[in-house]
């Protein structure tokens, strides 16, 4: 892997995001499924059948996860197999024309084929955000095959709630709700709601807009709020709402055996506490961190604390 730049682990959002996945010894391949196709970013050659998975969220790619792997390289730290996903309607995956009945199973599903198609049948799983939620699931439905779950700032019990009950559980996460609904709105605008975000994008409003999202959002790279606006797909995101309706989280994550780190930002505004403390009375295995000054991005705001939340360094 080339030589990165290694700022302060205590800087605020210290790295940028990158597109180029050989700049971080990457390669790509393209994973066909039943509803569409997903792109993964790994290294050419494994050196063993197990992998670890990085799923973004529903606002994301392959790409929020580079500031990561960047604090990794600065930290000496080999993370095994590295299989970095854009989920089909994310980055470069796509949903095929008329896709219907997606589900969290679905997307683990994809998940699945995609890594055994790598040839990796046991997998580490670190989640953000939607990703988060996808790998609780897939921990739940293959856990011979699921070894760990890292959920980071992973969307749970309010957010599902906000789902199926809107108006009702408005007051839970006001924010996800509130975008949710404008993004729902777009995506029903076909092609001109995604001109819509895009040319926001190319506006100073993008970073007011998206501020909310981050602890300091005037703060972080430029190439931050320019992956977010790229990585914002109106349709994707109302397929992913669509997808967790009525999912219930306890009856599956009950099941859970494999070890579960979860963490999340102290000015998380998609995370409650409270979500936290739900997570401790399903979830048999689990251990919790809040990390401090840092919103709903901790991956990009505080990666090198996250690796250490994450059990691979103890700075913090």
């Amino acid at each position: 892997m080339p030589e990165l730049a290694a700022p302060s682990v205590h800087t605020y959002a210290p790295y940028p995001v990158v597109s180029d996945a050989a700049t971080l010894g990457l390669v790509e391949t393209r994973v066909a499924g039943e509803h569409g196709h997903t792109v993964a970013r790994h290294r050419a050659v494994r050196t063993s059948v197990r992998a670890t998975i990085f799923l973004h969220g529903a606002a994301g790619a392959w790409t929020t996860f580079t500031p990561l792997l960047q604090a990794a390289a600065a930290d000496g730290i080999e993370i095994e197999n590295p299989v970095l996903l854009d989920l089909p309607g994310w980055g470069e995956g796509a949903l095929f024309p008329g896709a219907v009945d997606l589900s969290v199973d679905s997307f683990g599903a994809f998940v699945k084929d995609t890594a055994e198609g790598l040839g990796y049948t046991e997998w580490d799983i670190v989640g953000h955000s939607l990703g988060g939620s996808i790998a609780m699931h897939m921990a739940a439905a293959y856990p011979d095959q699921v070894l760990s779950v890292g959920m980071v700032s992973g969307t749970t019990f309010s957010v599902i709630r906000s789902i199926d009950h809107p108006f009702a559980n408005f007051r839970e996460v006001p924010a996800f709700v509130m975008l949710w609904r404008i993004l729902q709105l777009l995506s029903l605008l076909g092609r001109t709601g995604r001109r819509i975000v895009v040319g926001i994008g190319a506006t100073p409003m993008a970073r007011l807009l998206f501020a909310p999202l981050f602890r300091h959002g005037y703060r972080v790279h430029r190439s931050v709020t320019d992956a977010t606006v790229l990585d914002l797909h109106p349709r994707s995101f109302a397929a992913a709402a669509t997808a967790t309706a009525g999912y219930n989280a306890h009856h599956w994550w009950g099941r859970i055996a494999c070890p579960v780190i979860a963490l999340k930002g102290d000015r998380d505004i998609f995370v409650t506490d409270a979500d936290f403390d739900e997570l401790a009375r399903v979830v048999p295995d689990n251990r919790r961190t809040v990390i401090e000054d840092c919103g709903h991005f901790g991956i990009i705001e505080h990666p090198h604390a996250v690796l250490a939340a994450l059990g691979y360094t103890d700075q913090f």
